[in-house]
């Protein structure tokens, strides 16, 4: 009797009159414009675009999609967003426009969604309800933040959305639902391969609903196949080009943050991170209950069929799982990410599409806009919560802020990061341009090769050196794939080490805000620049004497390095006759790799030779 409760028809008592559609109509505008203004304020981009970037630059240039010419290794997971970007691009738009515009869009795409879906609902029940999931999602920091954020965010959750709105709330015919929703689902397994999780949890979910139905096994296969047409049909032809091209089954980032082991305990801690402050989000975890339990009571199949027999129910319950299982077997799984709601942000408007239904199956319709109203007004100490989330690094005039052990305050909460923050207050975008584009200058003509740490993906796009090498291996399939013993920050656990650097003849590596990669004062070395207003401090990681004649002859005074050659001369003279053996061979060792291995200086490194050979006897 309590399922059939649930199920009743409730009585209106406030039908959709023209004036109430136009007050819906108007709500959800507000909403939707204070949303654009909010992801305008709040602008920015993450370093890891630029990484997309590259791949555009060198896919237009004809080199392939690739970061660096020659070499295939697939350092991205948003092919489709990829794809739109190099369009655009190839059509003479700024790429960084680009990426800001079509996630603002993508972000307000799905907003009207849900003011569709919300009005459907409420015309059906013939009584004006709030637009909540519009509300609520306008009003999350985290959601506008990540529209402008130049990642696929954005379109990654509009195109879910897409498929989630086809299926369970259009009026197309059935066949065609089921290939335009599988067409949106197909999208979205092209611009995160985490869709695939999606994928099989709504295939298991349609079959199963179809052999709960009693349907025939032949229109069983037939509807499923609709479903997986464009999966089919396209999805894997891009696959097994993937395959041929890049020569591994997942992107080399998968490898790389380790997707195919298990962190749950730093998982589980991201995603409670996440809810801390969006607490109203939480109630996903509660509400539900309530509806699914007077189901079980009784005659479940019967109380169940009955229940499902509403289409928008079922959305309800396909979304409870969806999103459910997301978070444990996707989310938790991986460990979560270093960027602060990322992994989050695009089953959003699910969780607030299930806060909302719970609520309007629950509540009585005459208190059902006041309980809804309240939510929006919390969401107001959400904002005030999540903004006391992560300690702010600087102060009112700019300067950084220090702990009382003189320790530099970071925007961090554990191993997450507040992502907006670090990319607009340590890492302003217009100052990694500038940066870049002064590096580039110096080096124009000197085919030097460049390593960029975390961060430095701006910079090194904008610097555009012929070869530039990641130092946490997204685009180096060697230390994507290489082992580690103890897990760390997620999506910082592997890097190169300076003997594999040296192998590839890396030449330099620019520490404006990294560490150095050694702690050899002879590579370090300071770049003077005209139209910079600071020096550009740099580590030479392989010293190749032409580049260093070239950057020498170029720059004159402005750069200022250690002359390894005169540093082994002045080392032969006044260590070598008396240093140990084992600290000659490991310095020659460092040498070697640093100096002799590069450059053809025979008679210097026999004084080593002859050296480590008498101290040895």
């Amino acid at each position: 009797m309590a399922a059939k409760a649930t199920t009743k028809v409730k009585q209106p008592i406030a039908p959709v009159t023209s004036g109430n559609k136009n007050l819906f109509i108007g709500i959800s505008a507000i909403a939707i414009i204070v949303s654009i203004v909010c992801s305008y304020q709040l602008r920015w981009l993450g370093d890891d675009i630029f990484i997309g970037l590259r791949y555009v630059q060198n896919l237009l240039a004809g080199n392939g999609l690739v970061y660096n010419k020659g070499e295939r290794v697939e350092g991205f997971t948003d092919f489709l967003w990829i794809m739109l970007i190099s369009l655009f691009t190839w059509m003479k738009r700024d790429p960084i426009n680009t990426v800001q515009v079509l996630g603002v869009l993508s972000s307000v795409g799905t907003l009207i969604l849900f003011s569709i879906i919300t009005f459907k609902i409420s015309n059906r029940n013939k009584v004006f309800i709030l637009p909540f999931i519009t509300l609520a999602l306008a009003f999350n920091y985290d959601y506008n933040t990540w529209a402008t954020s130049g990642l696929e965010t954005s379109f990654f959750s509009f195109l879910l959305c897409c498929s989630f709105y086809v299926f369970f709330f259009s009026e197309m015919k059935e066949t065609k639902k089921y290939i335009v929703a599988g067409l949106f689902l197909c999208l979205a397994l092209m611009t995160r391969p985490d869709t695939l999780l999606i994928v099989l949890l709504a295939n298991i979910l349609f079959v199963c609903n179809k052999l709960f139905s009693r349907e025939q096994l032949v229109s069983i296969v037939k509807s499923t196949l609709f479903l997986n047409l464009a999966i089919i049909v396209i999805y894997v032809p891009y696959f097994l080009w993937r395959y041929n091209y890049y020569g591994f089954i997942f992107p080399n980032t998968y490898y790389d943050k380790l997707g195919n082991e298990s962190f749950y305990s730093k998982g589980f801690d991201y995603i409670l991170l996440y809810f801390k402050p969006h607490f109203i989000s939480f109630l996903i975890f509660v509400l539900p209950l309530f509806i699914i339990f007077p189901l079980v009571k009784n005659n479940f199949r019967n109380n169940l069929k009955e229940f499902l027999q509403d289409k928008w129910n079922c959305a309800y319950i396909v979304s409870v799982k969806i999103v459910i299982l997301y978070l444990i077997f996707f989310v938790a799984k991986v460990g979560g990410d270093f960027m602060y709601a990322r992994f989050i942000i695009p089953i959003a408007p699910f969780i607030y599409f299930i806060v909302f239904y719970s609520i309007f199956k629950l509540v009585k319709q005459k208190r059902l806009n006041i309980v809804l109203a309240v939510l929006v007004l919390a969401s107001g100490l959400e904002y005030s919560l999540r903004m006391d989330l992560f300690p702010r690094t600087l102060d009112k005039q700019g300067n950084i802020q220090y702990d009382k052990k003189g320790n530099e305050m970071i925007t961090w909460s554990g191993d997450v990061s507040d992502e907006r923050f670090v990319y607009t207050s340590y890492y302003p975008v217009a100052d990694e341009i500038k940066t870049g584009k002064t590096i580039r200058d110096c080096f124009e003509g000197i085919d030097a090769r460049m390593l960029i740490k975390g961060g430095q993906a701006c910079m090194g796009y904008y610097a555009n050196f012929s070869y530039i090498q990641e130092f946490h291996g997204l685009t180096d399939t060697l230390i994507a794939h290489s082992k580690i013993e103890h897990r760390e920050r997620i999506g910082h656990e592997k890097h190169g080490s300076i003997e594999y650097f040296e192998s590839k003849d890396i030449n330099f590596c620019f520490f404006i805000h990294a560490r150095p990669v050694t702690k050899d004062t002879f590579r370090y070395a300071n770049i003077i620049a005209v139209s910079y207003p600071f020096q550009i401090h740099t580590e030479i990681l392989t010293y190749n004497t032409k580049l260093i004649a070239q950057l020498k002859a170029k720059l004159g005074d402005n750069f200022q390095y250690t002359d390894f050659q005169a540093y082994l001369d002045n080392y032969i003279q006044t260590k070598l006759p008396r240093m140990l053996y084992d600290k000659l061979k490991t310095d020659y060792n460092n040498f070697s790799n640093y100096y002799f291995k590069h450059n053809d200086d025979k008679e210097r490194e026999k004084a080593f030779t002859d050296a480590l050979l008498s101290k040895k006897v």
